[in-house]
C-alpha cells in the first residue's frame, strides 16, 4: 500500500483503484488544461475536458477502436487515422464506420439530468454491447489488444504541456 493510501484507509480495508485527477480549470468561461506529470508514464494524465468515442465497422458491427479526444473535437465522417500514443508509427486509417460517444452527461449545474435505467436494462445493454467486441479481444489467454488511442489534437496538447515542464 502506498503512503497516501495509508492516510485515507485502514490497512485492513480495500483501496479503490481509481483516482480523480485535475485535468482542467475554468476561469472566466475559458478552459485551462492541466496535466499531472510522473516518472511513471502510465500516471501522466491526459489534459483538458475530453470525450471517448467508439468507432464501429459498418460492415461487421464490431468495435474497431476507442479514441479519447478533446470535448469540442468533431469526428470526421469519412475516414479517421488512429495511432498508438506510445508507438506513434503504428497507424491505421478507419473507413466505413459509425461513431458513438460513450459518455453521457449525468449532472448539469448540480442537477441530475440523466434518467437512471433499471438494473435489467443496464445488464441487457451491457450484454448487447459486449457482442460488438471481437472474441479475440475478450479471451482470457493471449487476448488481442483493443485500441484505445488519443486524438491527434489531444496527443499534441499533452506533448506541448510535457515539453514546457
Amino acid at each position: 500500500m502506498a503512503f497516501g493510501e495509508n492516510l485515507i484507509t485502514a490497512k485492513s480495508d480495500a483501496v479503490f483503484g481509481g483516482v480523480y485527477k485535475l485535468v482542467a480549470l475554468e476561469r472566466q468561461g475559458k478552459i485551462i488544461p492541466k496535466i499531472k506529470i510522473s516518472e511513471n508514464v502510465e500516471k501522466i494524465t491526459n489534459p483538458s475536458f475530453k470525450k471517448v468515442c467508439r468507432f464501429y465497422s459498418k460492415d461487421t458491427g464490431f468495435a474497431l477502436a476507442d479514441v479519447i479526444m478533446l470535448k469540442d473535437e468533431e469526428v470526421p465522417k469519412d475516414n479517421y487515422e488512429i495511432f498508438d500514443p506510445n508507438d506513434t508509427w503504428k497507424k491505421k486509417t478507419l473507413t466505413n464506420y459509425t461513431v458513438k460517444e460513450l459518455q453521457v452527461k449525468v449532472f448539469e449545474n448540480g442537477n441530475l439530468i440523466y434518467e437512471i435505467p433499471e438494473l435489467k436494462k443496464i445488464a441487457d445493454y451491457s450484454k448487447k454491447d459486449l457482442t460488438t467486441i471481437w472474441d479475440e479481444v475478450k479471451r482470457l489467454n493471449n487476448p488481442q489488444k483493443y485500441y484505445v488511442d488519443l486524438s491527434e489534437k489531444l496527443y499534441d496538447l499533452k506533448n506541448d504541456m510535457l515539453n514546457k515542464n
